[in-house]
């Protein structure tokens, strides 16, 4: 039995991530055999490579979408949805495929992660009822700053201006220096507010918005309307009324992107605006295959008790340290390609190397702060006895003596290293 984990279902939607809701319309359609099943894991960390989904098949784990396919294709788990293609098809089915995966997905990003306000209302809810505790607190938080990366070439950090209500996380480039949320509810410290005061960070935005969803939607939008003259009904370049592996994989953006409810919906209005084919290609979708989910159902994964709930989220925050977790996340890949299991001689020096830096370090912070400050003499206060008294020198010495008490000026006390 071979298992294939992916995200579970949001927004109406059986997965919340695009490839592996594309994965799941495949086998759909794909003849489903009893040789495989679908597992809602939702838990990364299952595969070496720490991406979803991911096919587990005698040791060996296969991720993305294209490898899981082309490996159950040349397993004859399932059948070839493009077997019908010519191979000039096939050639832009491979064009639209990385085209997807490049812009598509930056536009996905924009809008389910990067905006502020989409990810409080919508998407972080979405992934906390995905996940156990205590995966809520790092998990989202380290799926959203993945997805900032990916778009920092884009220029649009100012979408993350918002107050983030739920984690608090703000990796804005700082254009904002107060959330949005909190400057409603101060006093008001201008006469009269301008128009760029009133926006919100994706109005303030809309411009290049508007031209990233153009740019990747509208491109879109031209095959589809080619392929429908082809075919005949809504497809890239399905056959007789079936889907292809490209329609499969548009069809995992496109529906996140119109059906995913989010409060500052700049992909979807432009999509029901400015593409009526790639509507129409979701809805048609979605109506045919949907419904039946019967047949490639989702098996939910095993309960995960509170220690293996607590080791996720260990093994989650240390990916995600730098300089430790690049190192952690290939040292996981070679122990699960070689089949290691319990503690190698590698790992064992590696732990102890980690081991004795870490009390060095700590030995070093304690003597460390057992040093007096630098440049300063070493200084005590030694109570007077014998000797004249301030009392002797008339009523100003009287006035002194009470104010020190018993106490004499400083004097210099030798370390016990300079009387040897």
């Amino acid at each position: 039995m071979l298992d294939i984990h992916v995200w579970g279902p949001a927004f109406g939607l059986p997965s919340i991530d695009p490839e592996c809701l594309a994965l799941i319309l495949y086998l759909q359609n794909a003849s489903p055999s009893g040789d495989w099943r679908l597992v809602a894991s939702n838990n990364p960390s299952v595969s070496p490579s720490n991406l979803l989904p991911g096919l587990h098949q005698n040791g060996v784990w296969i991720n993305g979408f294209s490898a899981i396919i082309k490996h159950l294709v040349s397993t004859s788990v399932c059948t070839d949805l493009d077997a019908n293609l010519t191979s000039l098809q096939r050639a832009d089915a491979a064009a639209y495929s990385s085209y997807l995966s490049i812009h598509a997905s930056s536009l996905l990003d924009l809008s389910l992660y990067v905006s502020a306000a989409n990810w409080a209302a919508t998407t972080r809810p979405a992934y906390s009822s995905l996940l156990p505790f205590p995966l809520t607190w790092t998990q989202p938080l380290l799926i959203r700053a993945e997805a900032i990366a990916r778009t920092a070439h884009l220029g649009l950090a100012e979408l993350d201006a918002d107050l983030d209500p739920n984690s608090g996380l703000h990796i804005t480039a700082g254009s904002v220096a107060i959330p949005e949320s909190f400057r409603k509810h101060l006093p008001l410290q201008q006469a009269k507010k301008t128009v760029q005061d009133e926006m919100t960070p994706e109005q303030a935005a809309a411009i290049r918005l508007y031209s990233i969803s153009e740019n990747c939607l509208g491109l879109l939008e031209e095959a589809l309307a080619t392929g429908k003259q082809e075919t005949g009904h809504p497809s890239f370049f399905g056959a007789s009324g079936g889907l292809s592996s490209l329609d499969c994989l548009a069809f995992g953006y496109l529906a996140l992107l119109l059906r995913a409810p989010v409060p500052r919906s700049f992909a979807r209005d432009w999509m029901e605006d400015n593409a009526p084919q790639l509507c129409g290609f979701v809805n048609s979708v979605q109506s045919k295959n949907l419904p039946t989910l019967g047949a490639v159902s989702l098996s939910p994964a095993d309960k995960q008790t509170f220690a293996a709930a607590t080791s996720r989220f260990a093994d989650s925050v240390i990916r995600h340290i730098p300089g430790v977790g690049d190192h952690y996340s290939s040292e996981m890949r070679r122990r699960t390609e070689e089949k290691i299991s319990g503690v190698d001689s590698r790992t064992f020096f590696a732990a102890f190397g980690l081991l004795a830096t870490g009390c060095a370090a700590s030995f070093g912070v304690y003597y460390y702060r057992q040093m007096p400050p630098f440049g300063l003499a070493t200084q005590t206060w030694r109570q007077f006895h014998g000797g004249s008294r301030l009392s002797d020198f008339g009523q100003l010495g009287s006035m002194l003596n009470s104010a020190m008490g018993p106490m004499a000026s400083p004097a210099f006390s030798p370390r016990a290293s300079d009387l040897d």
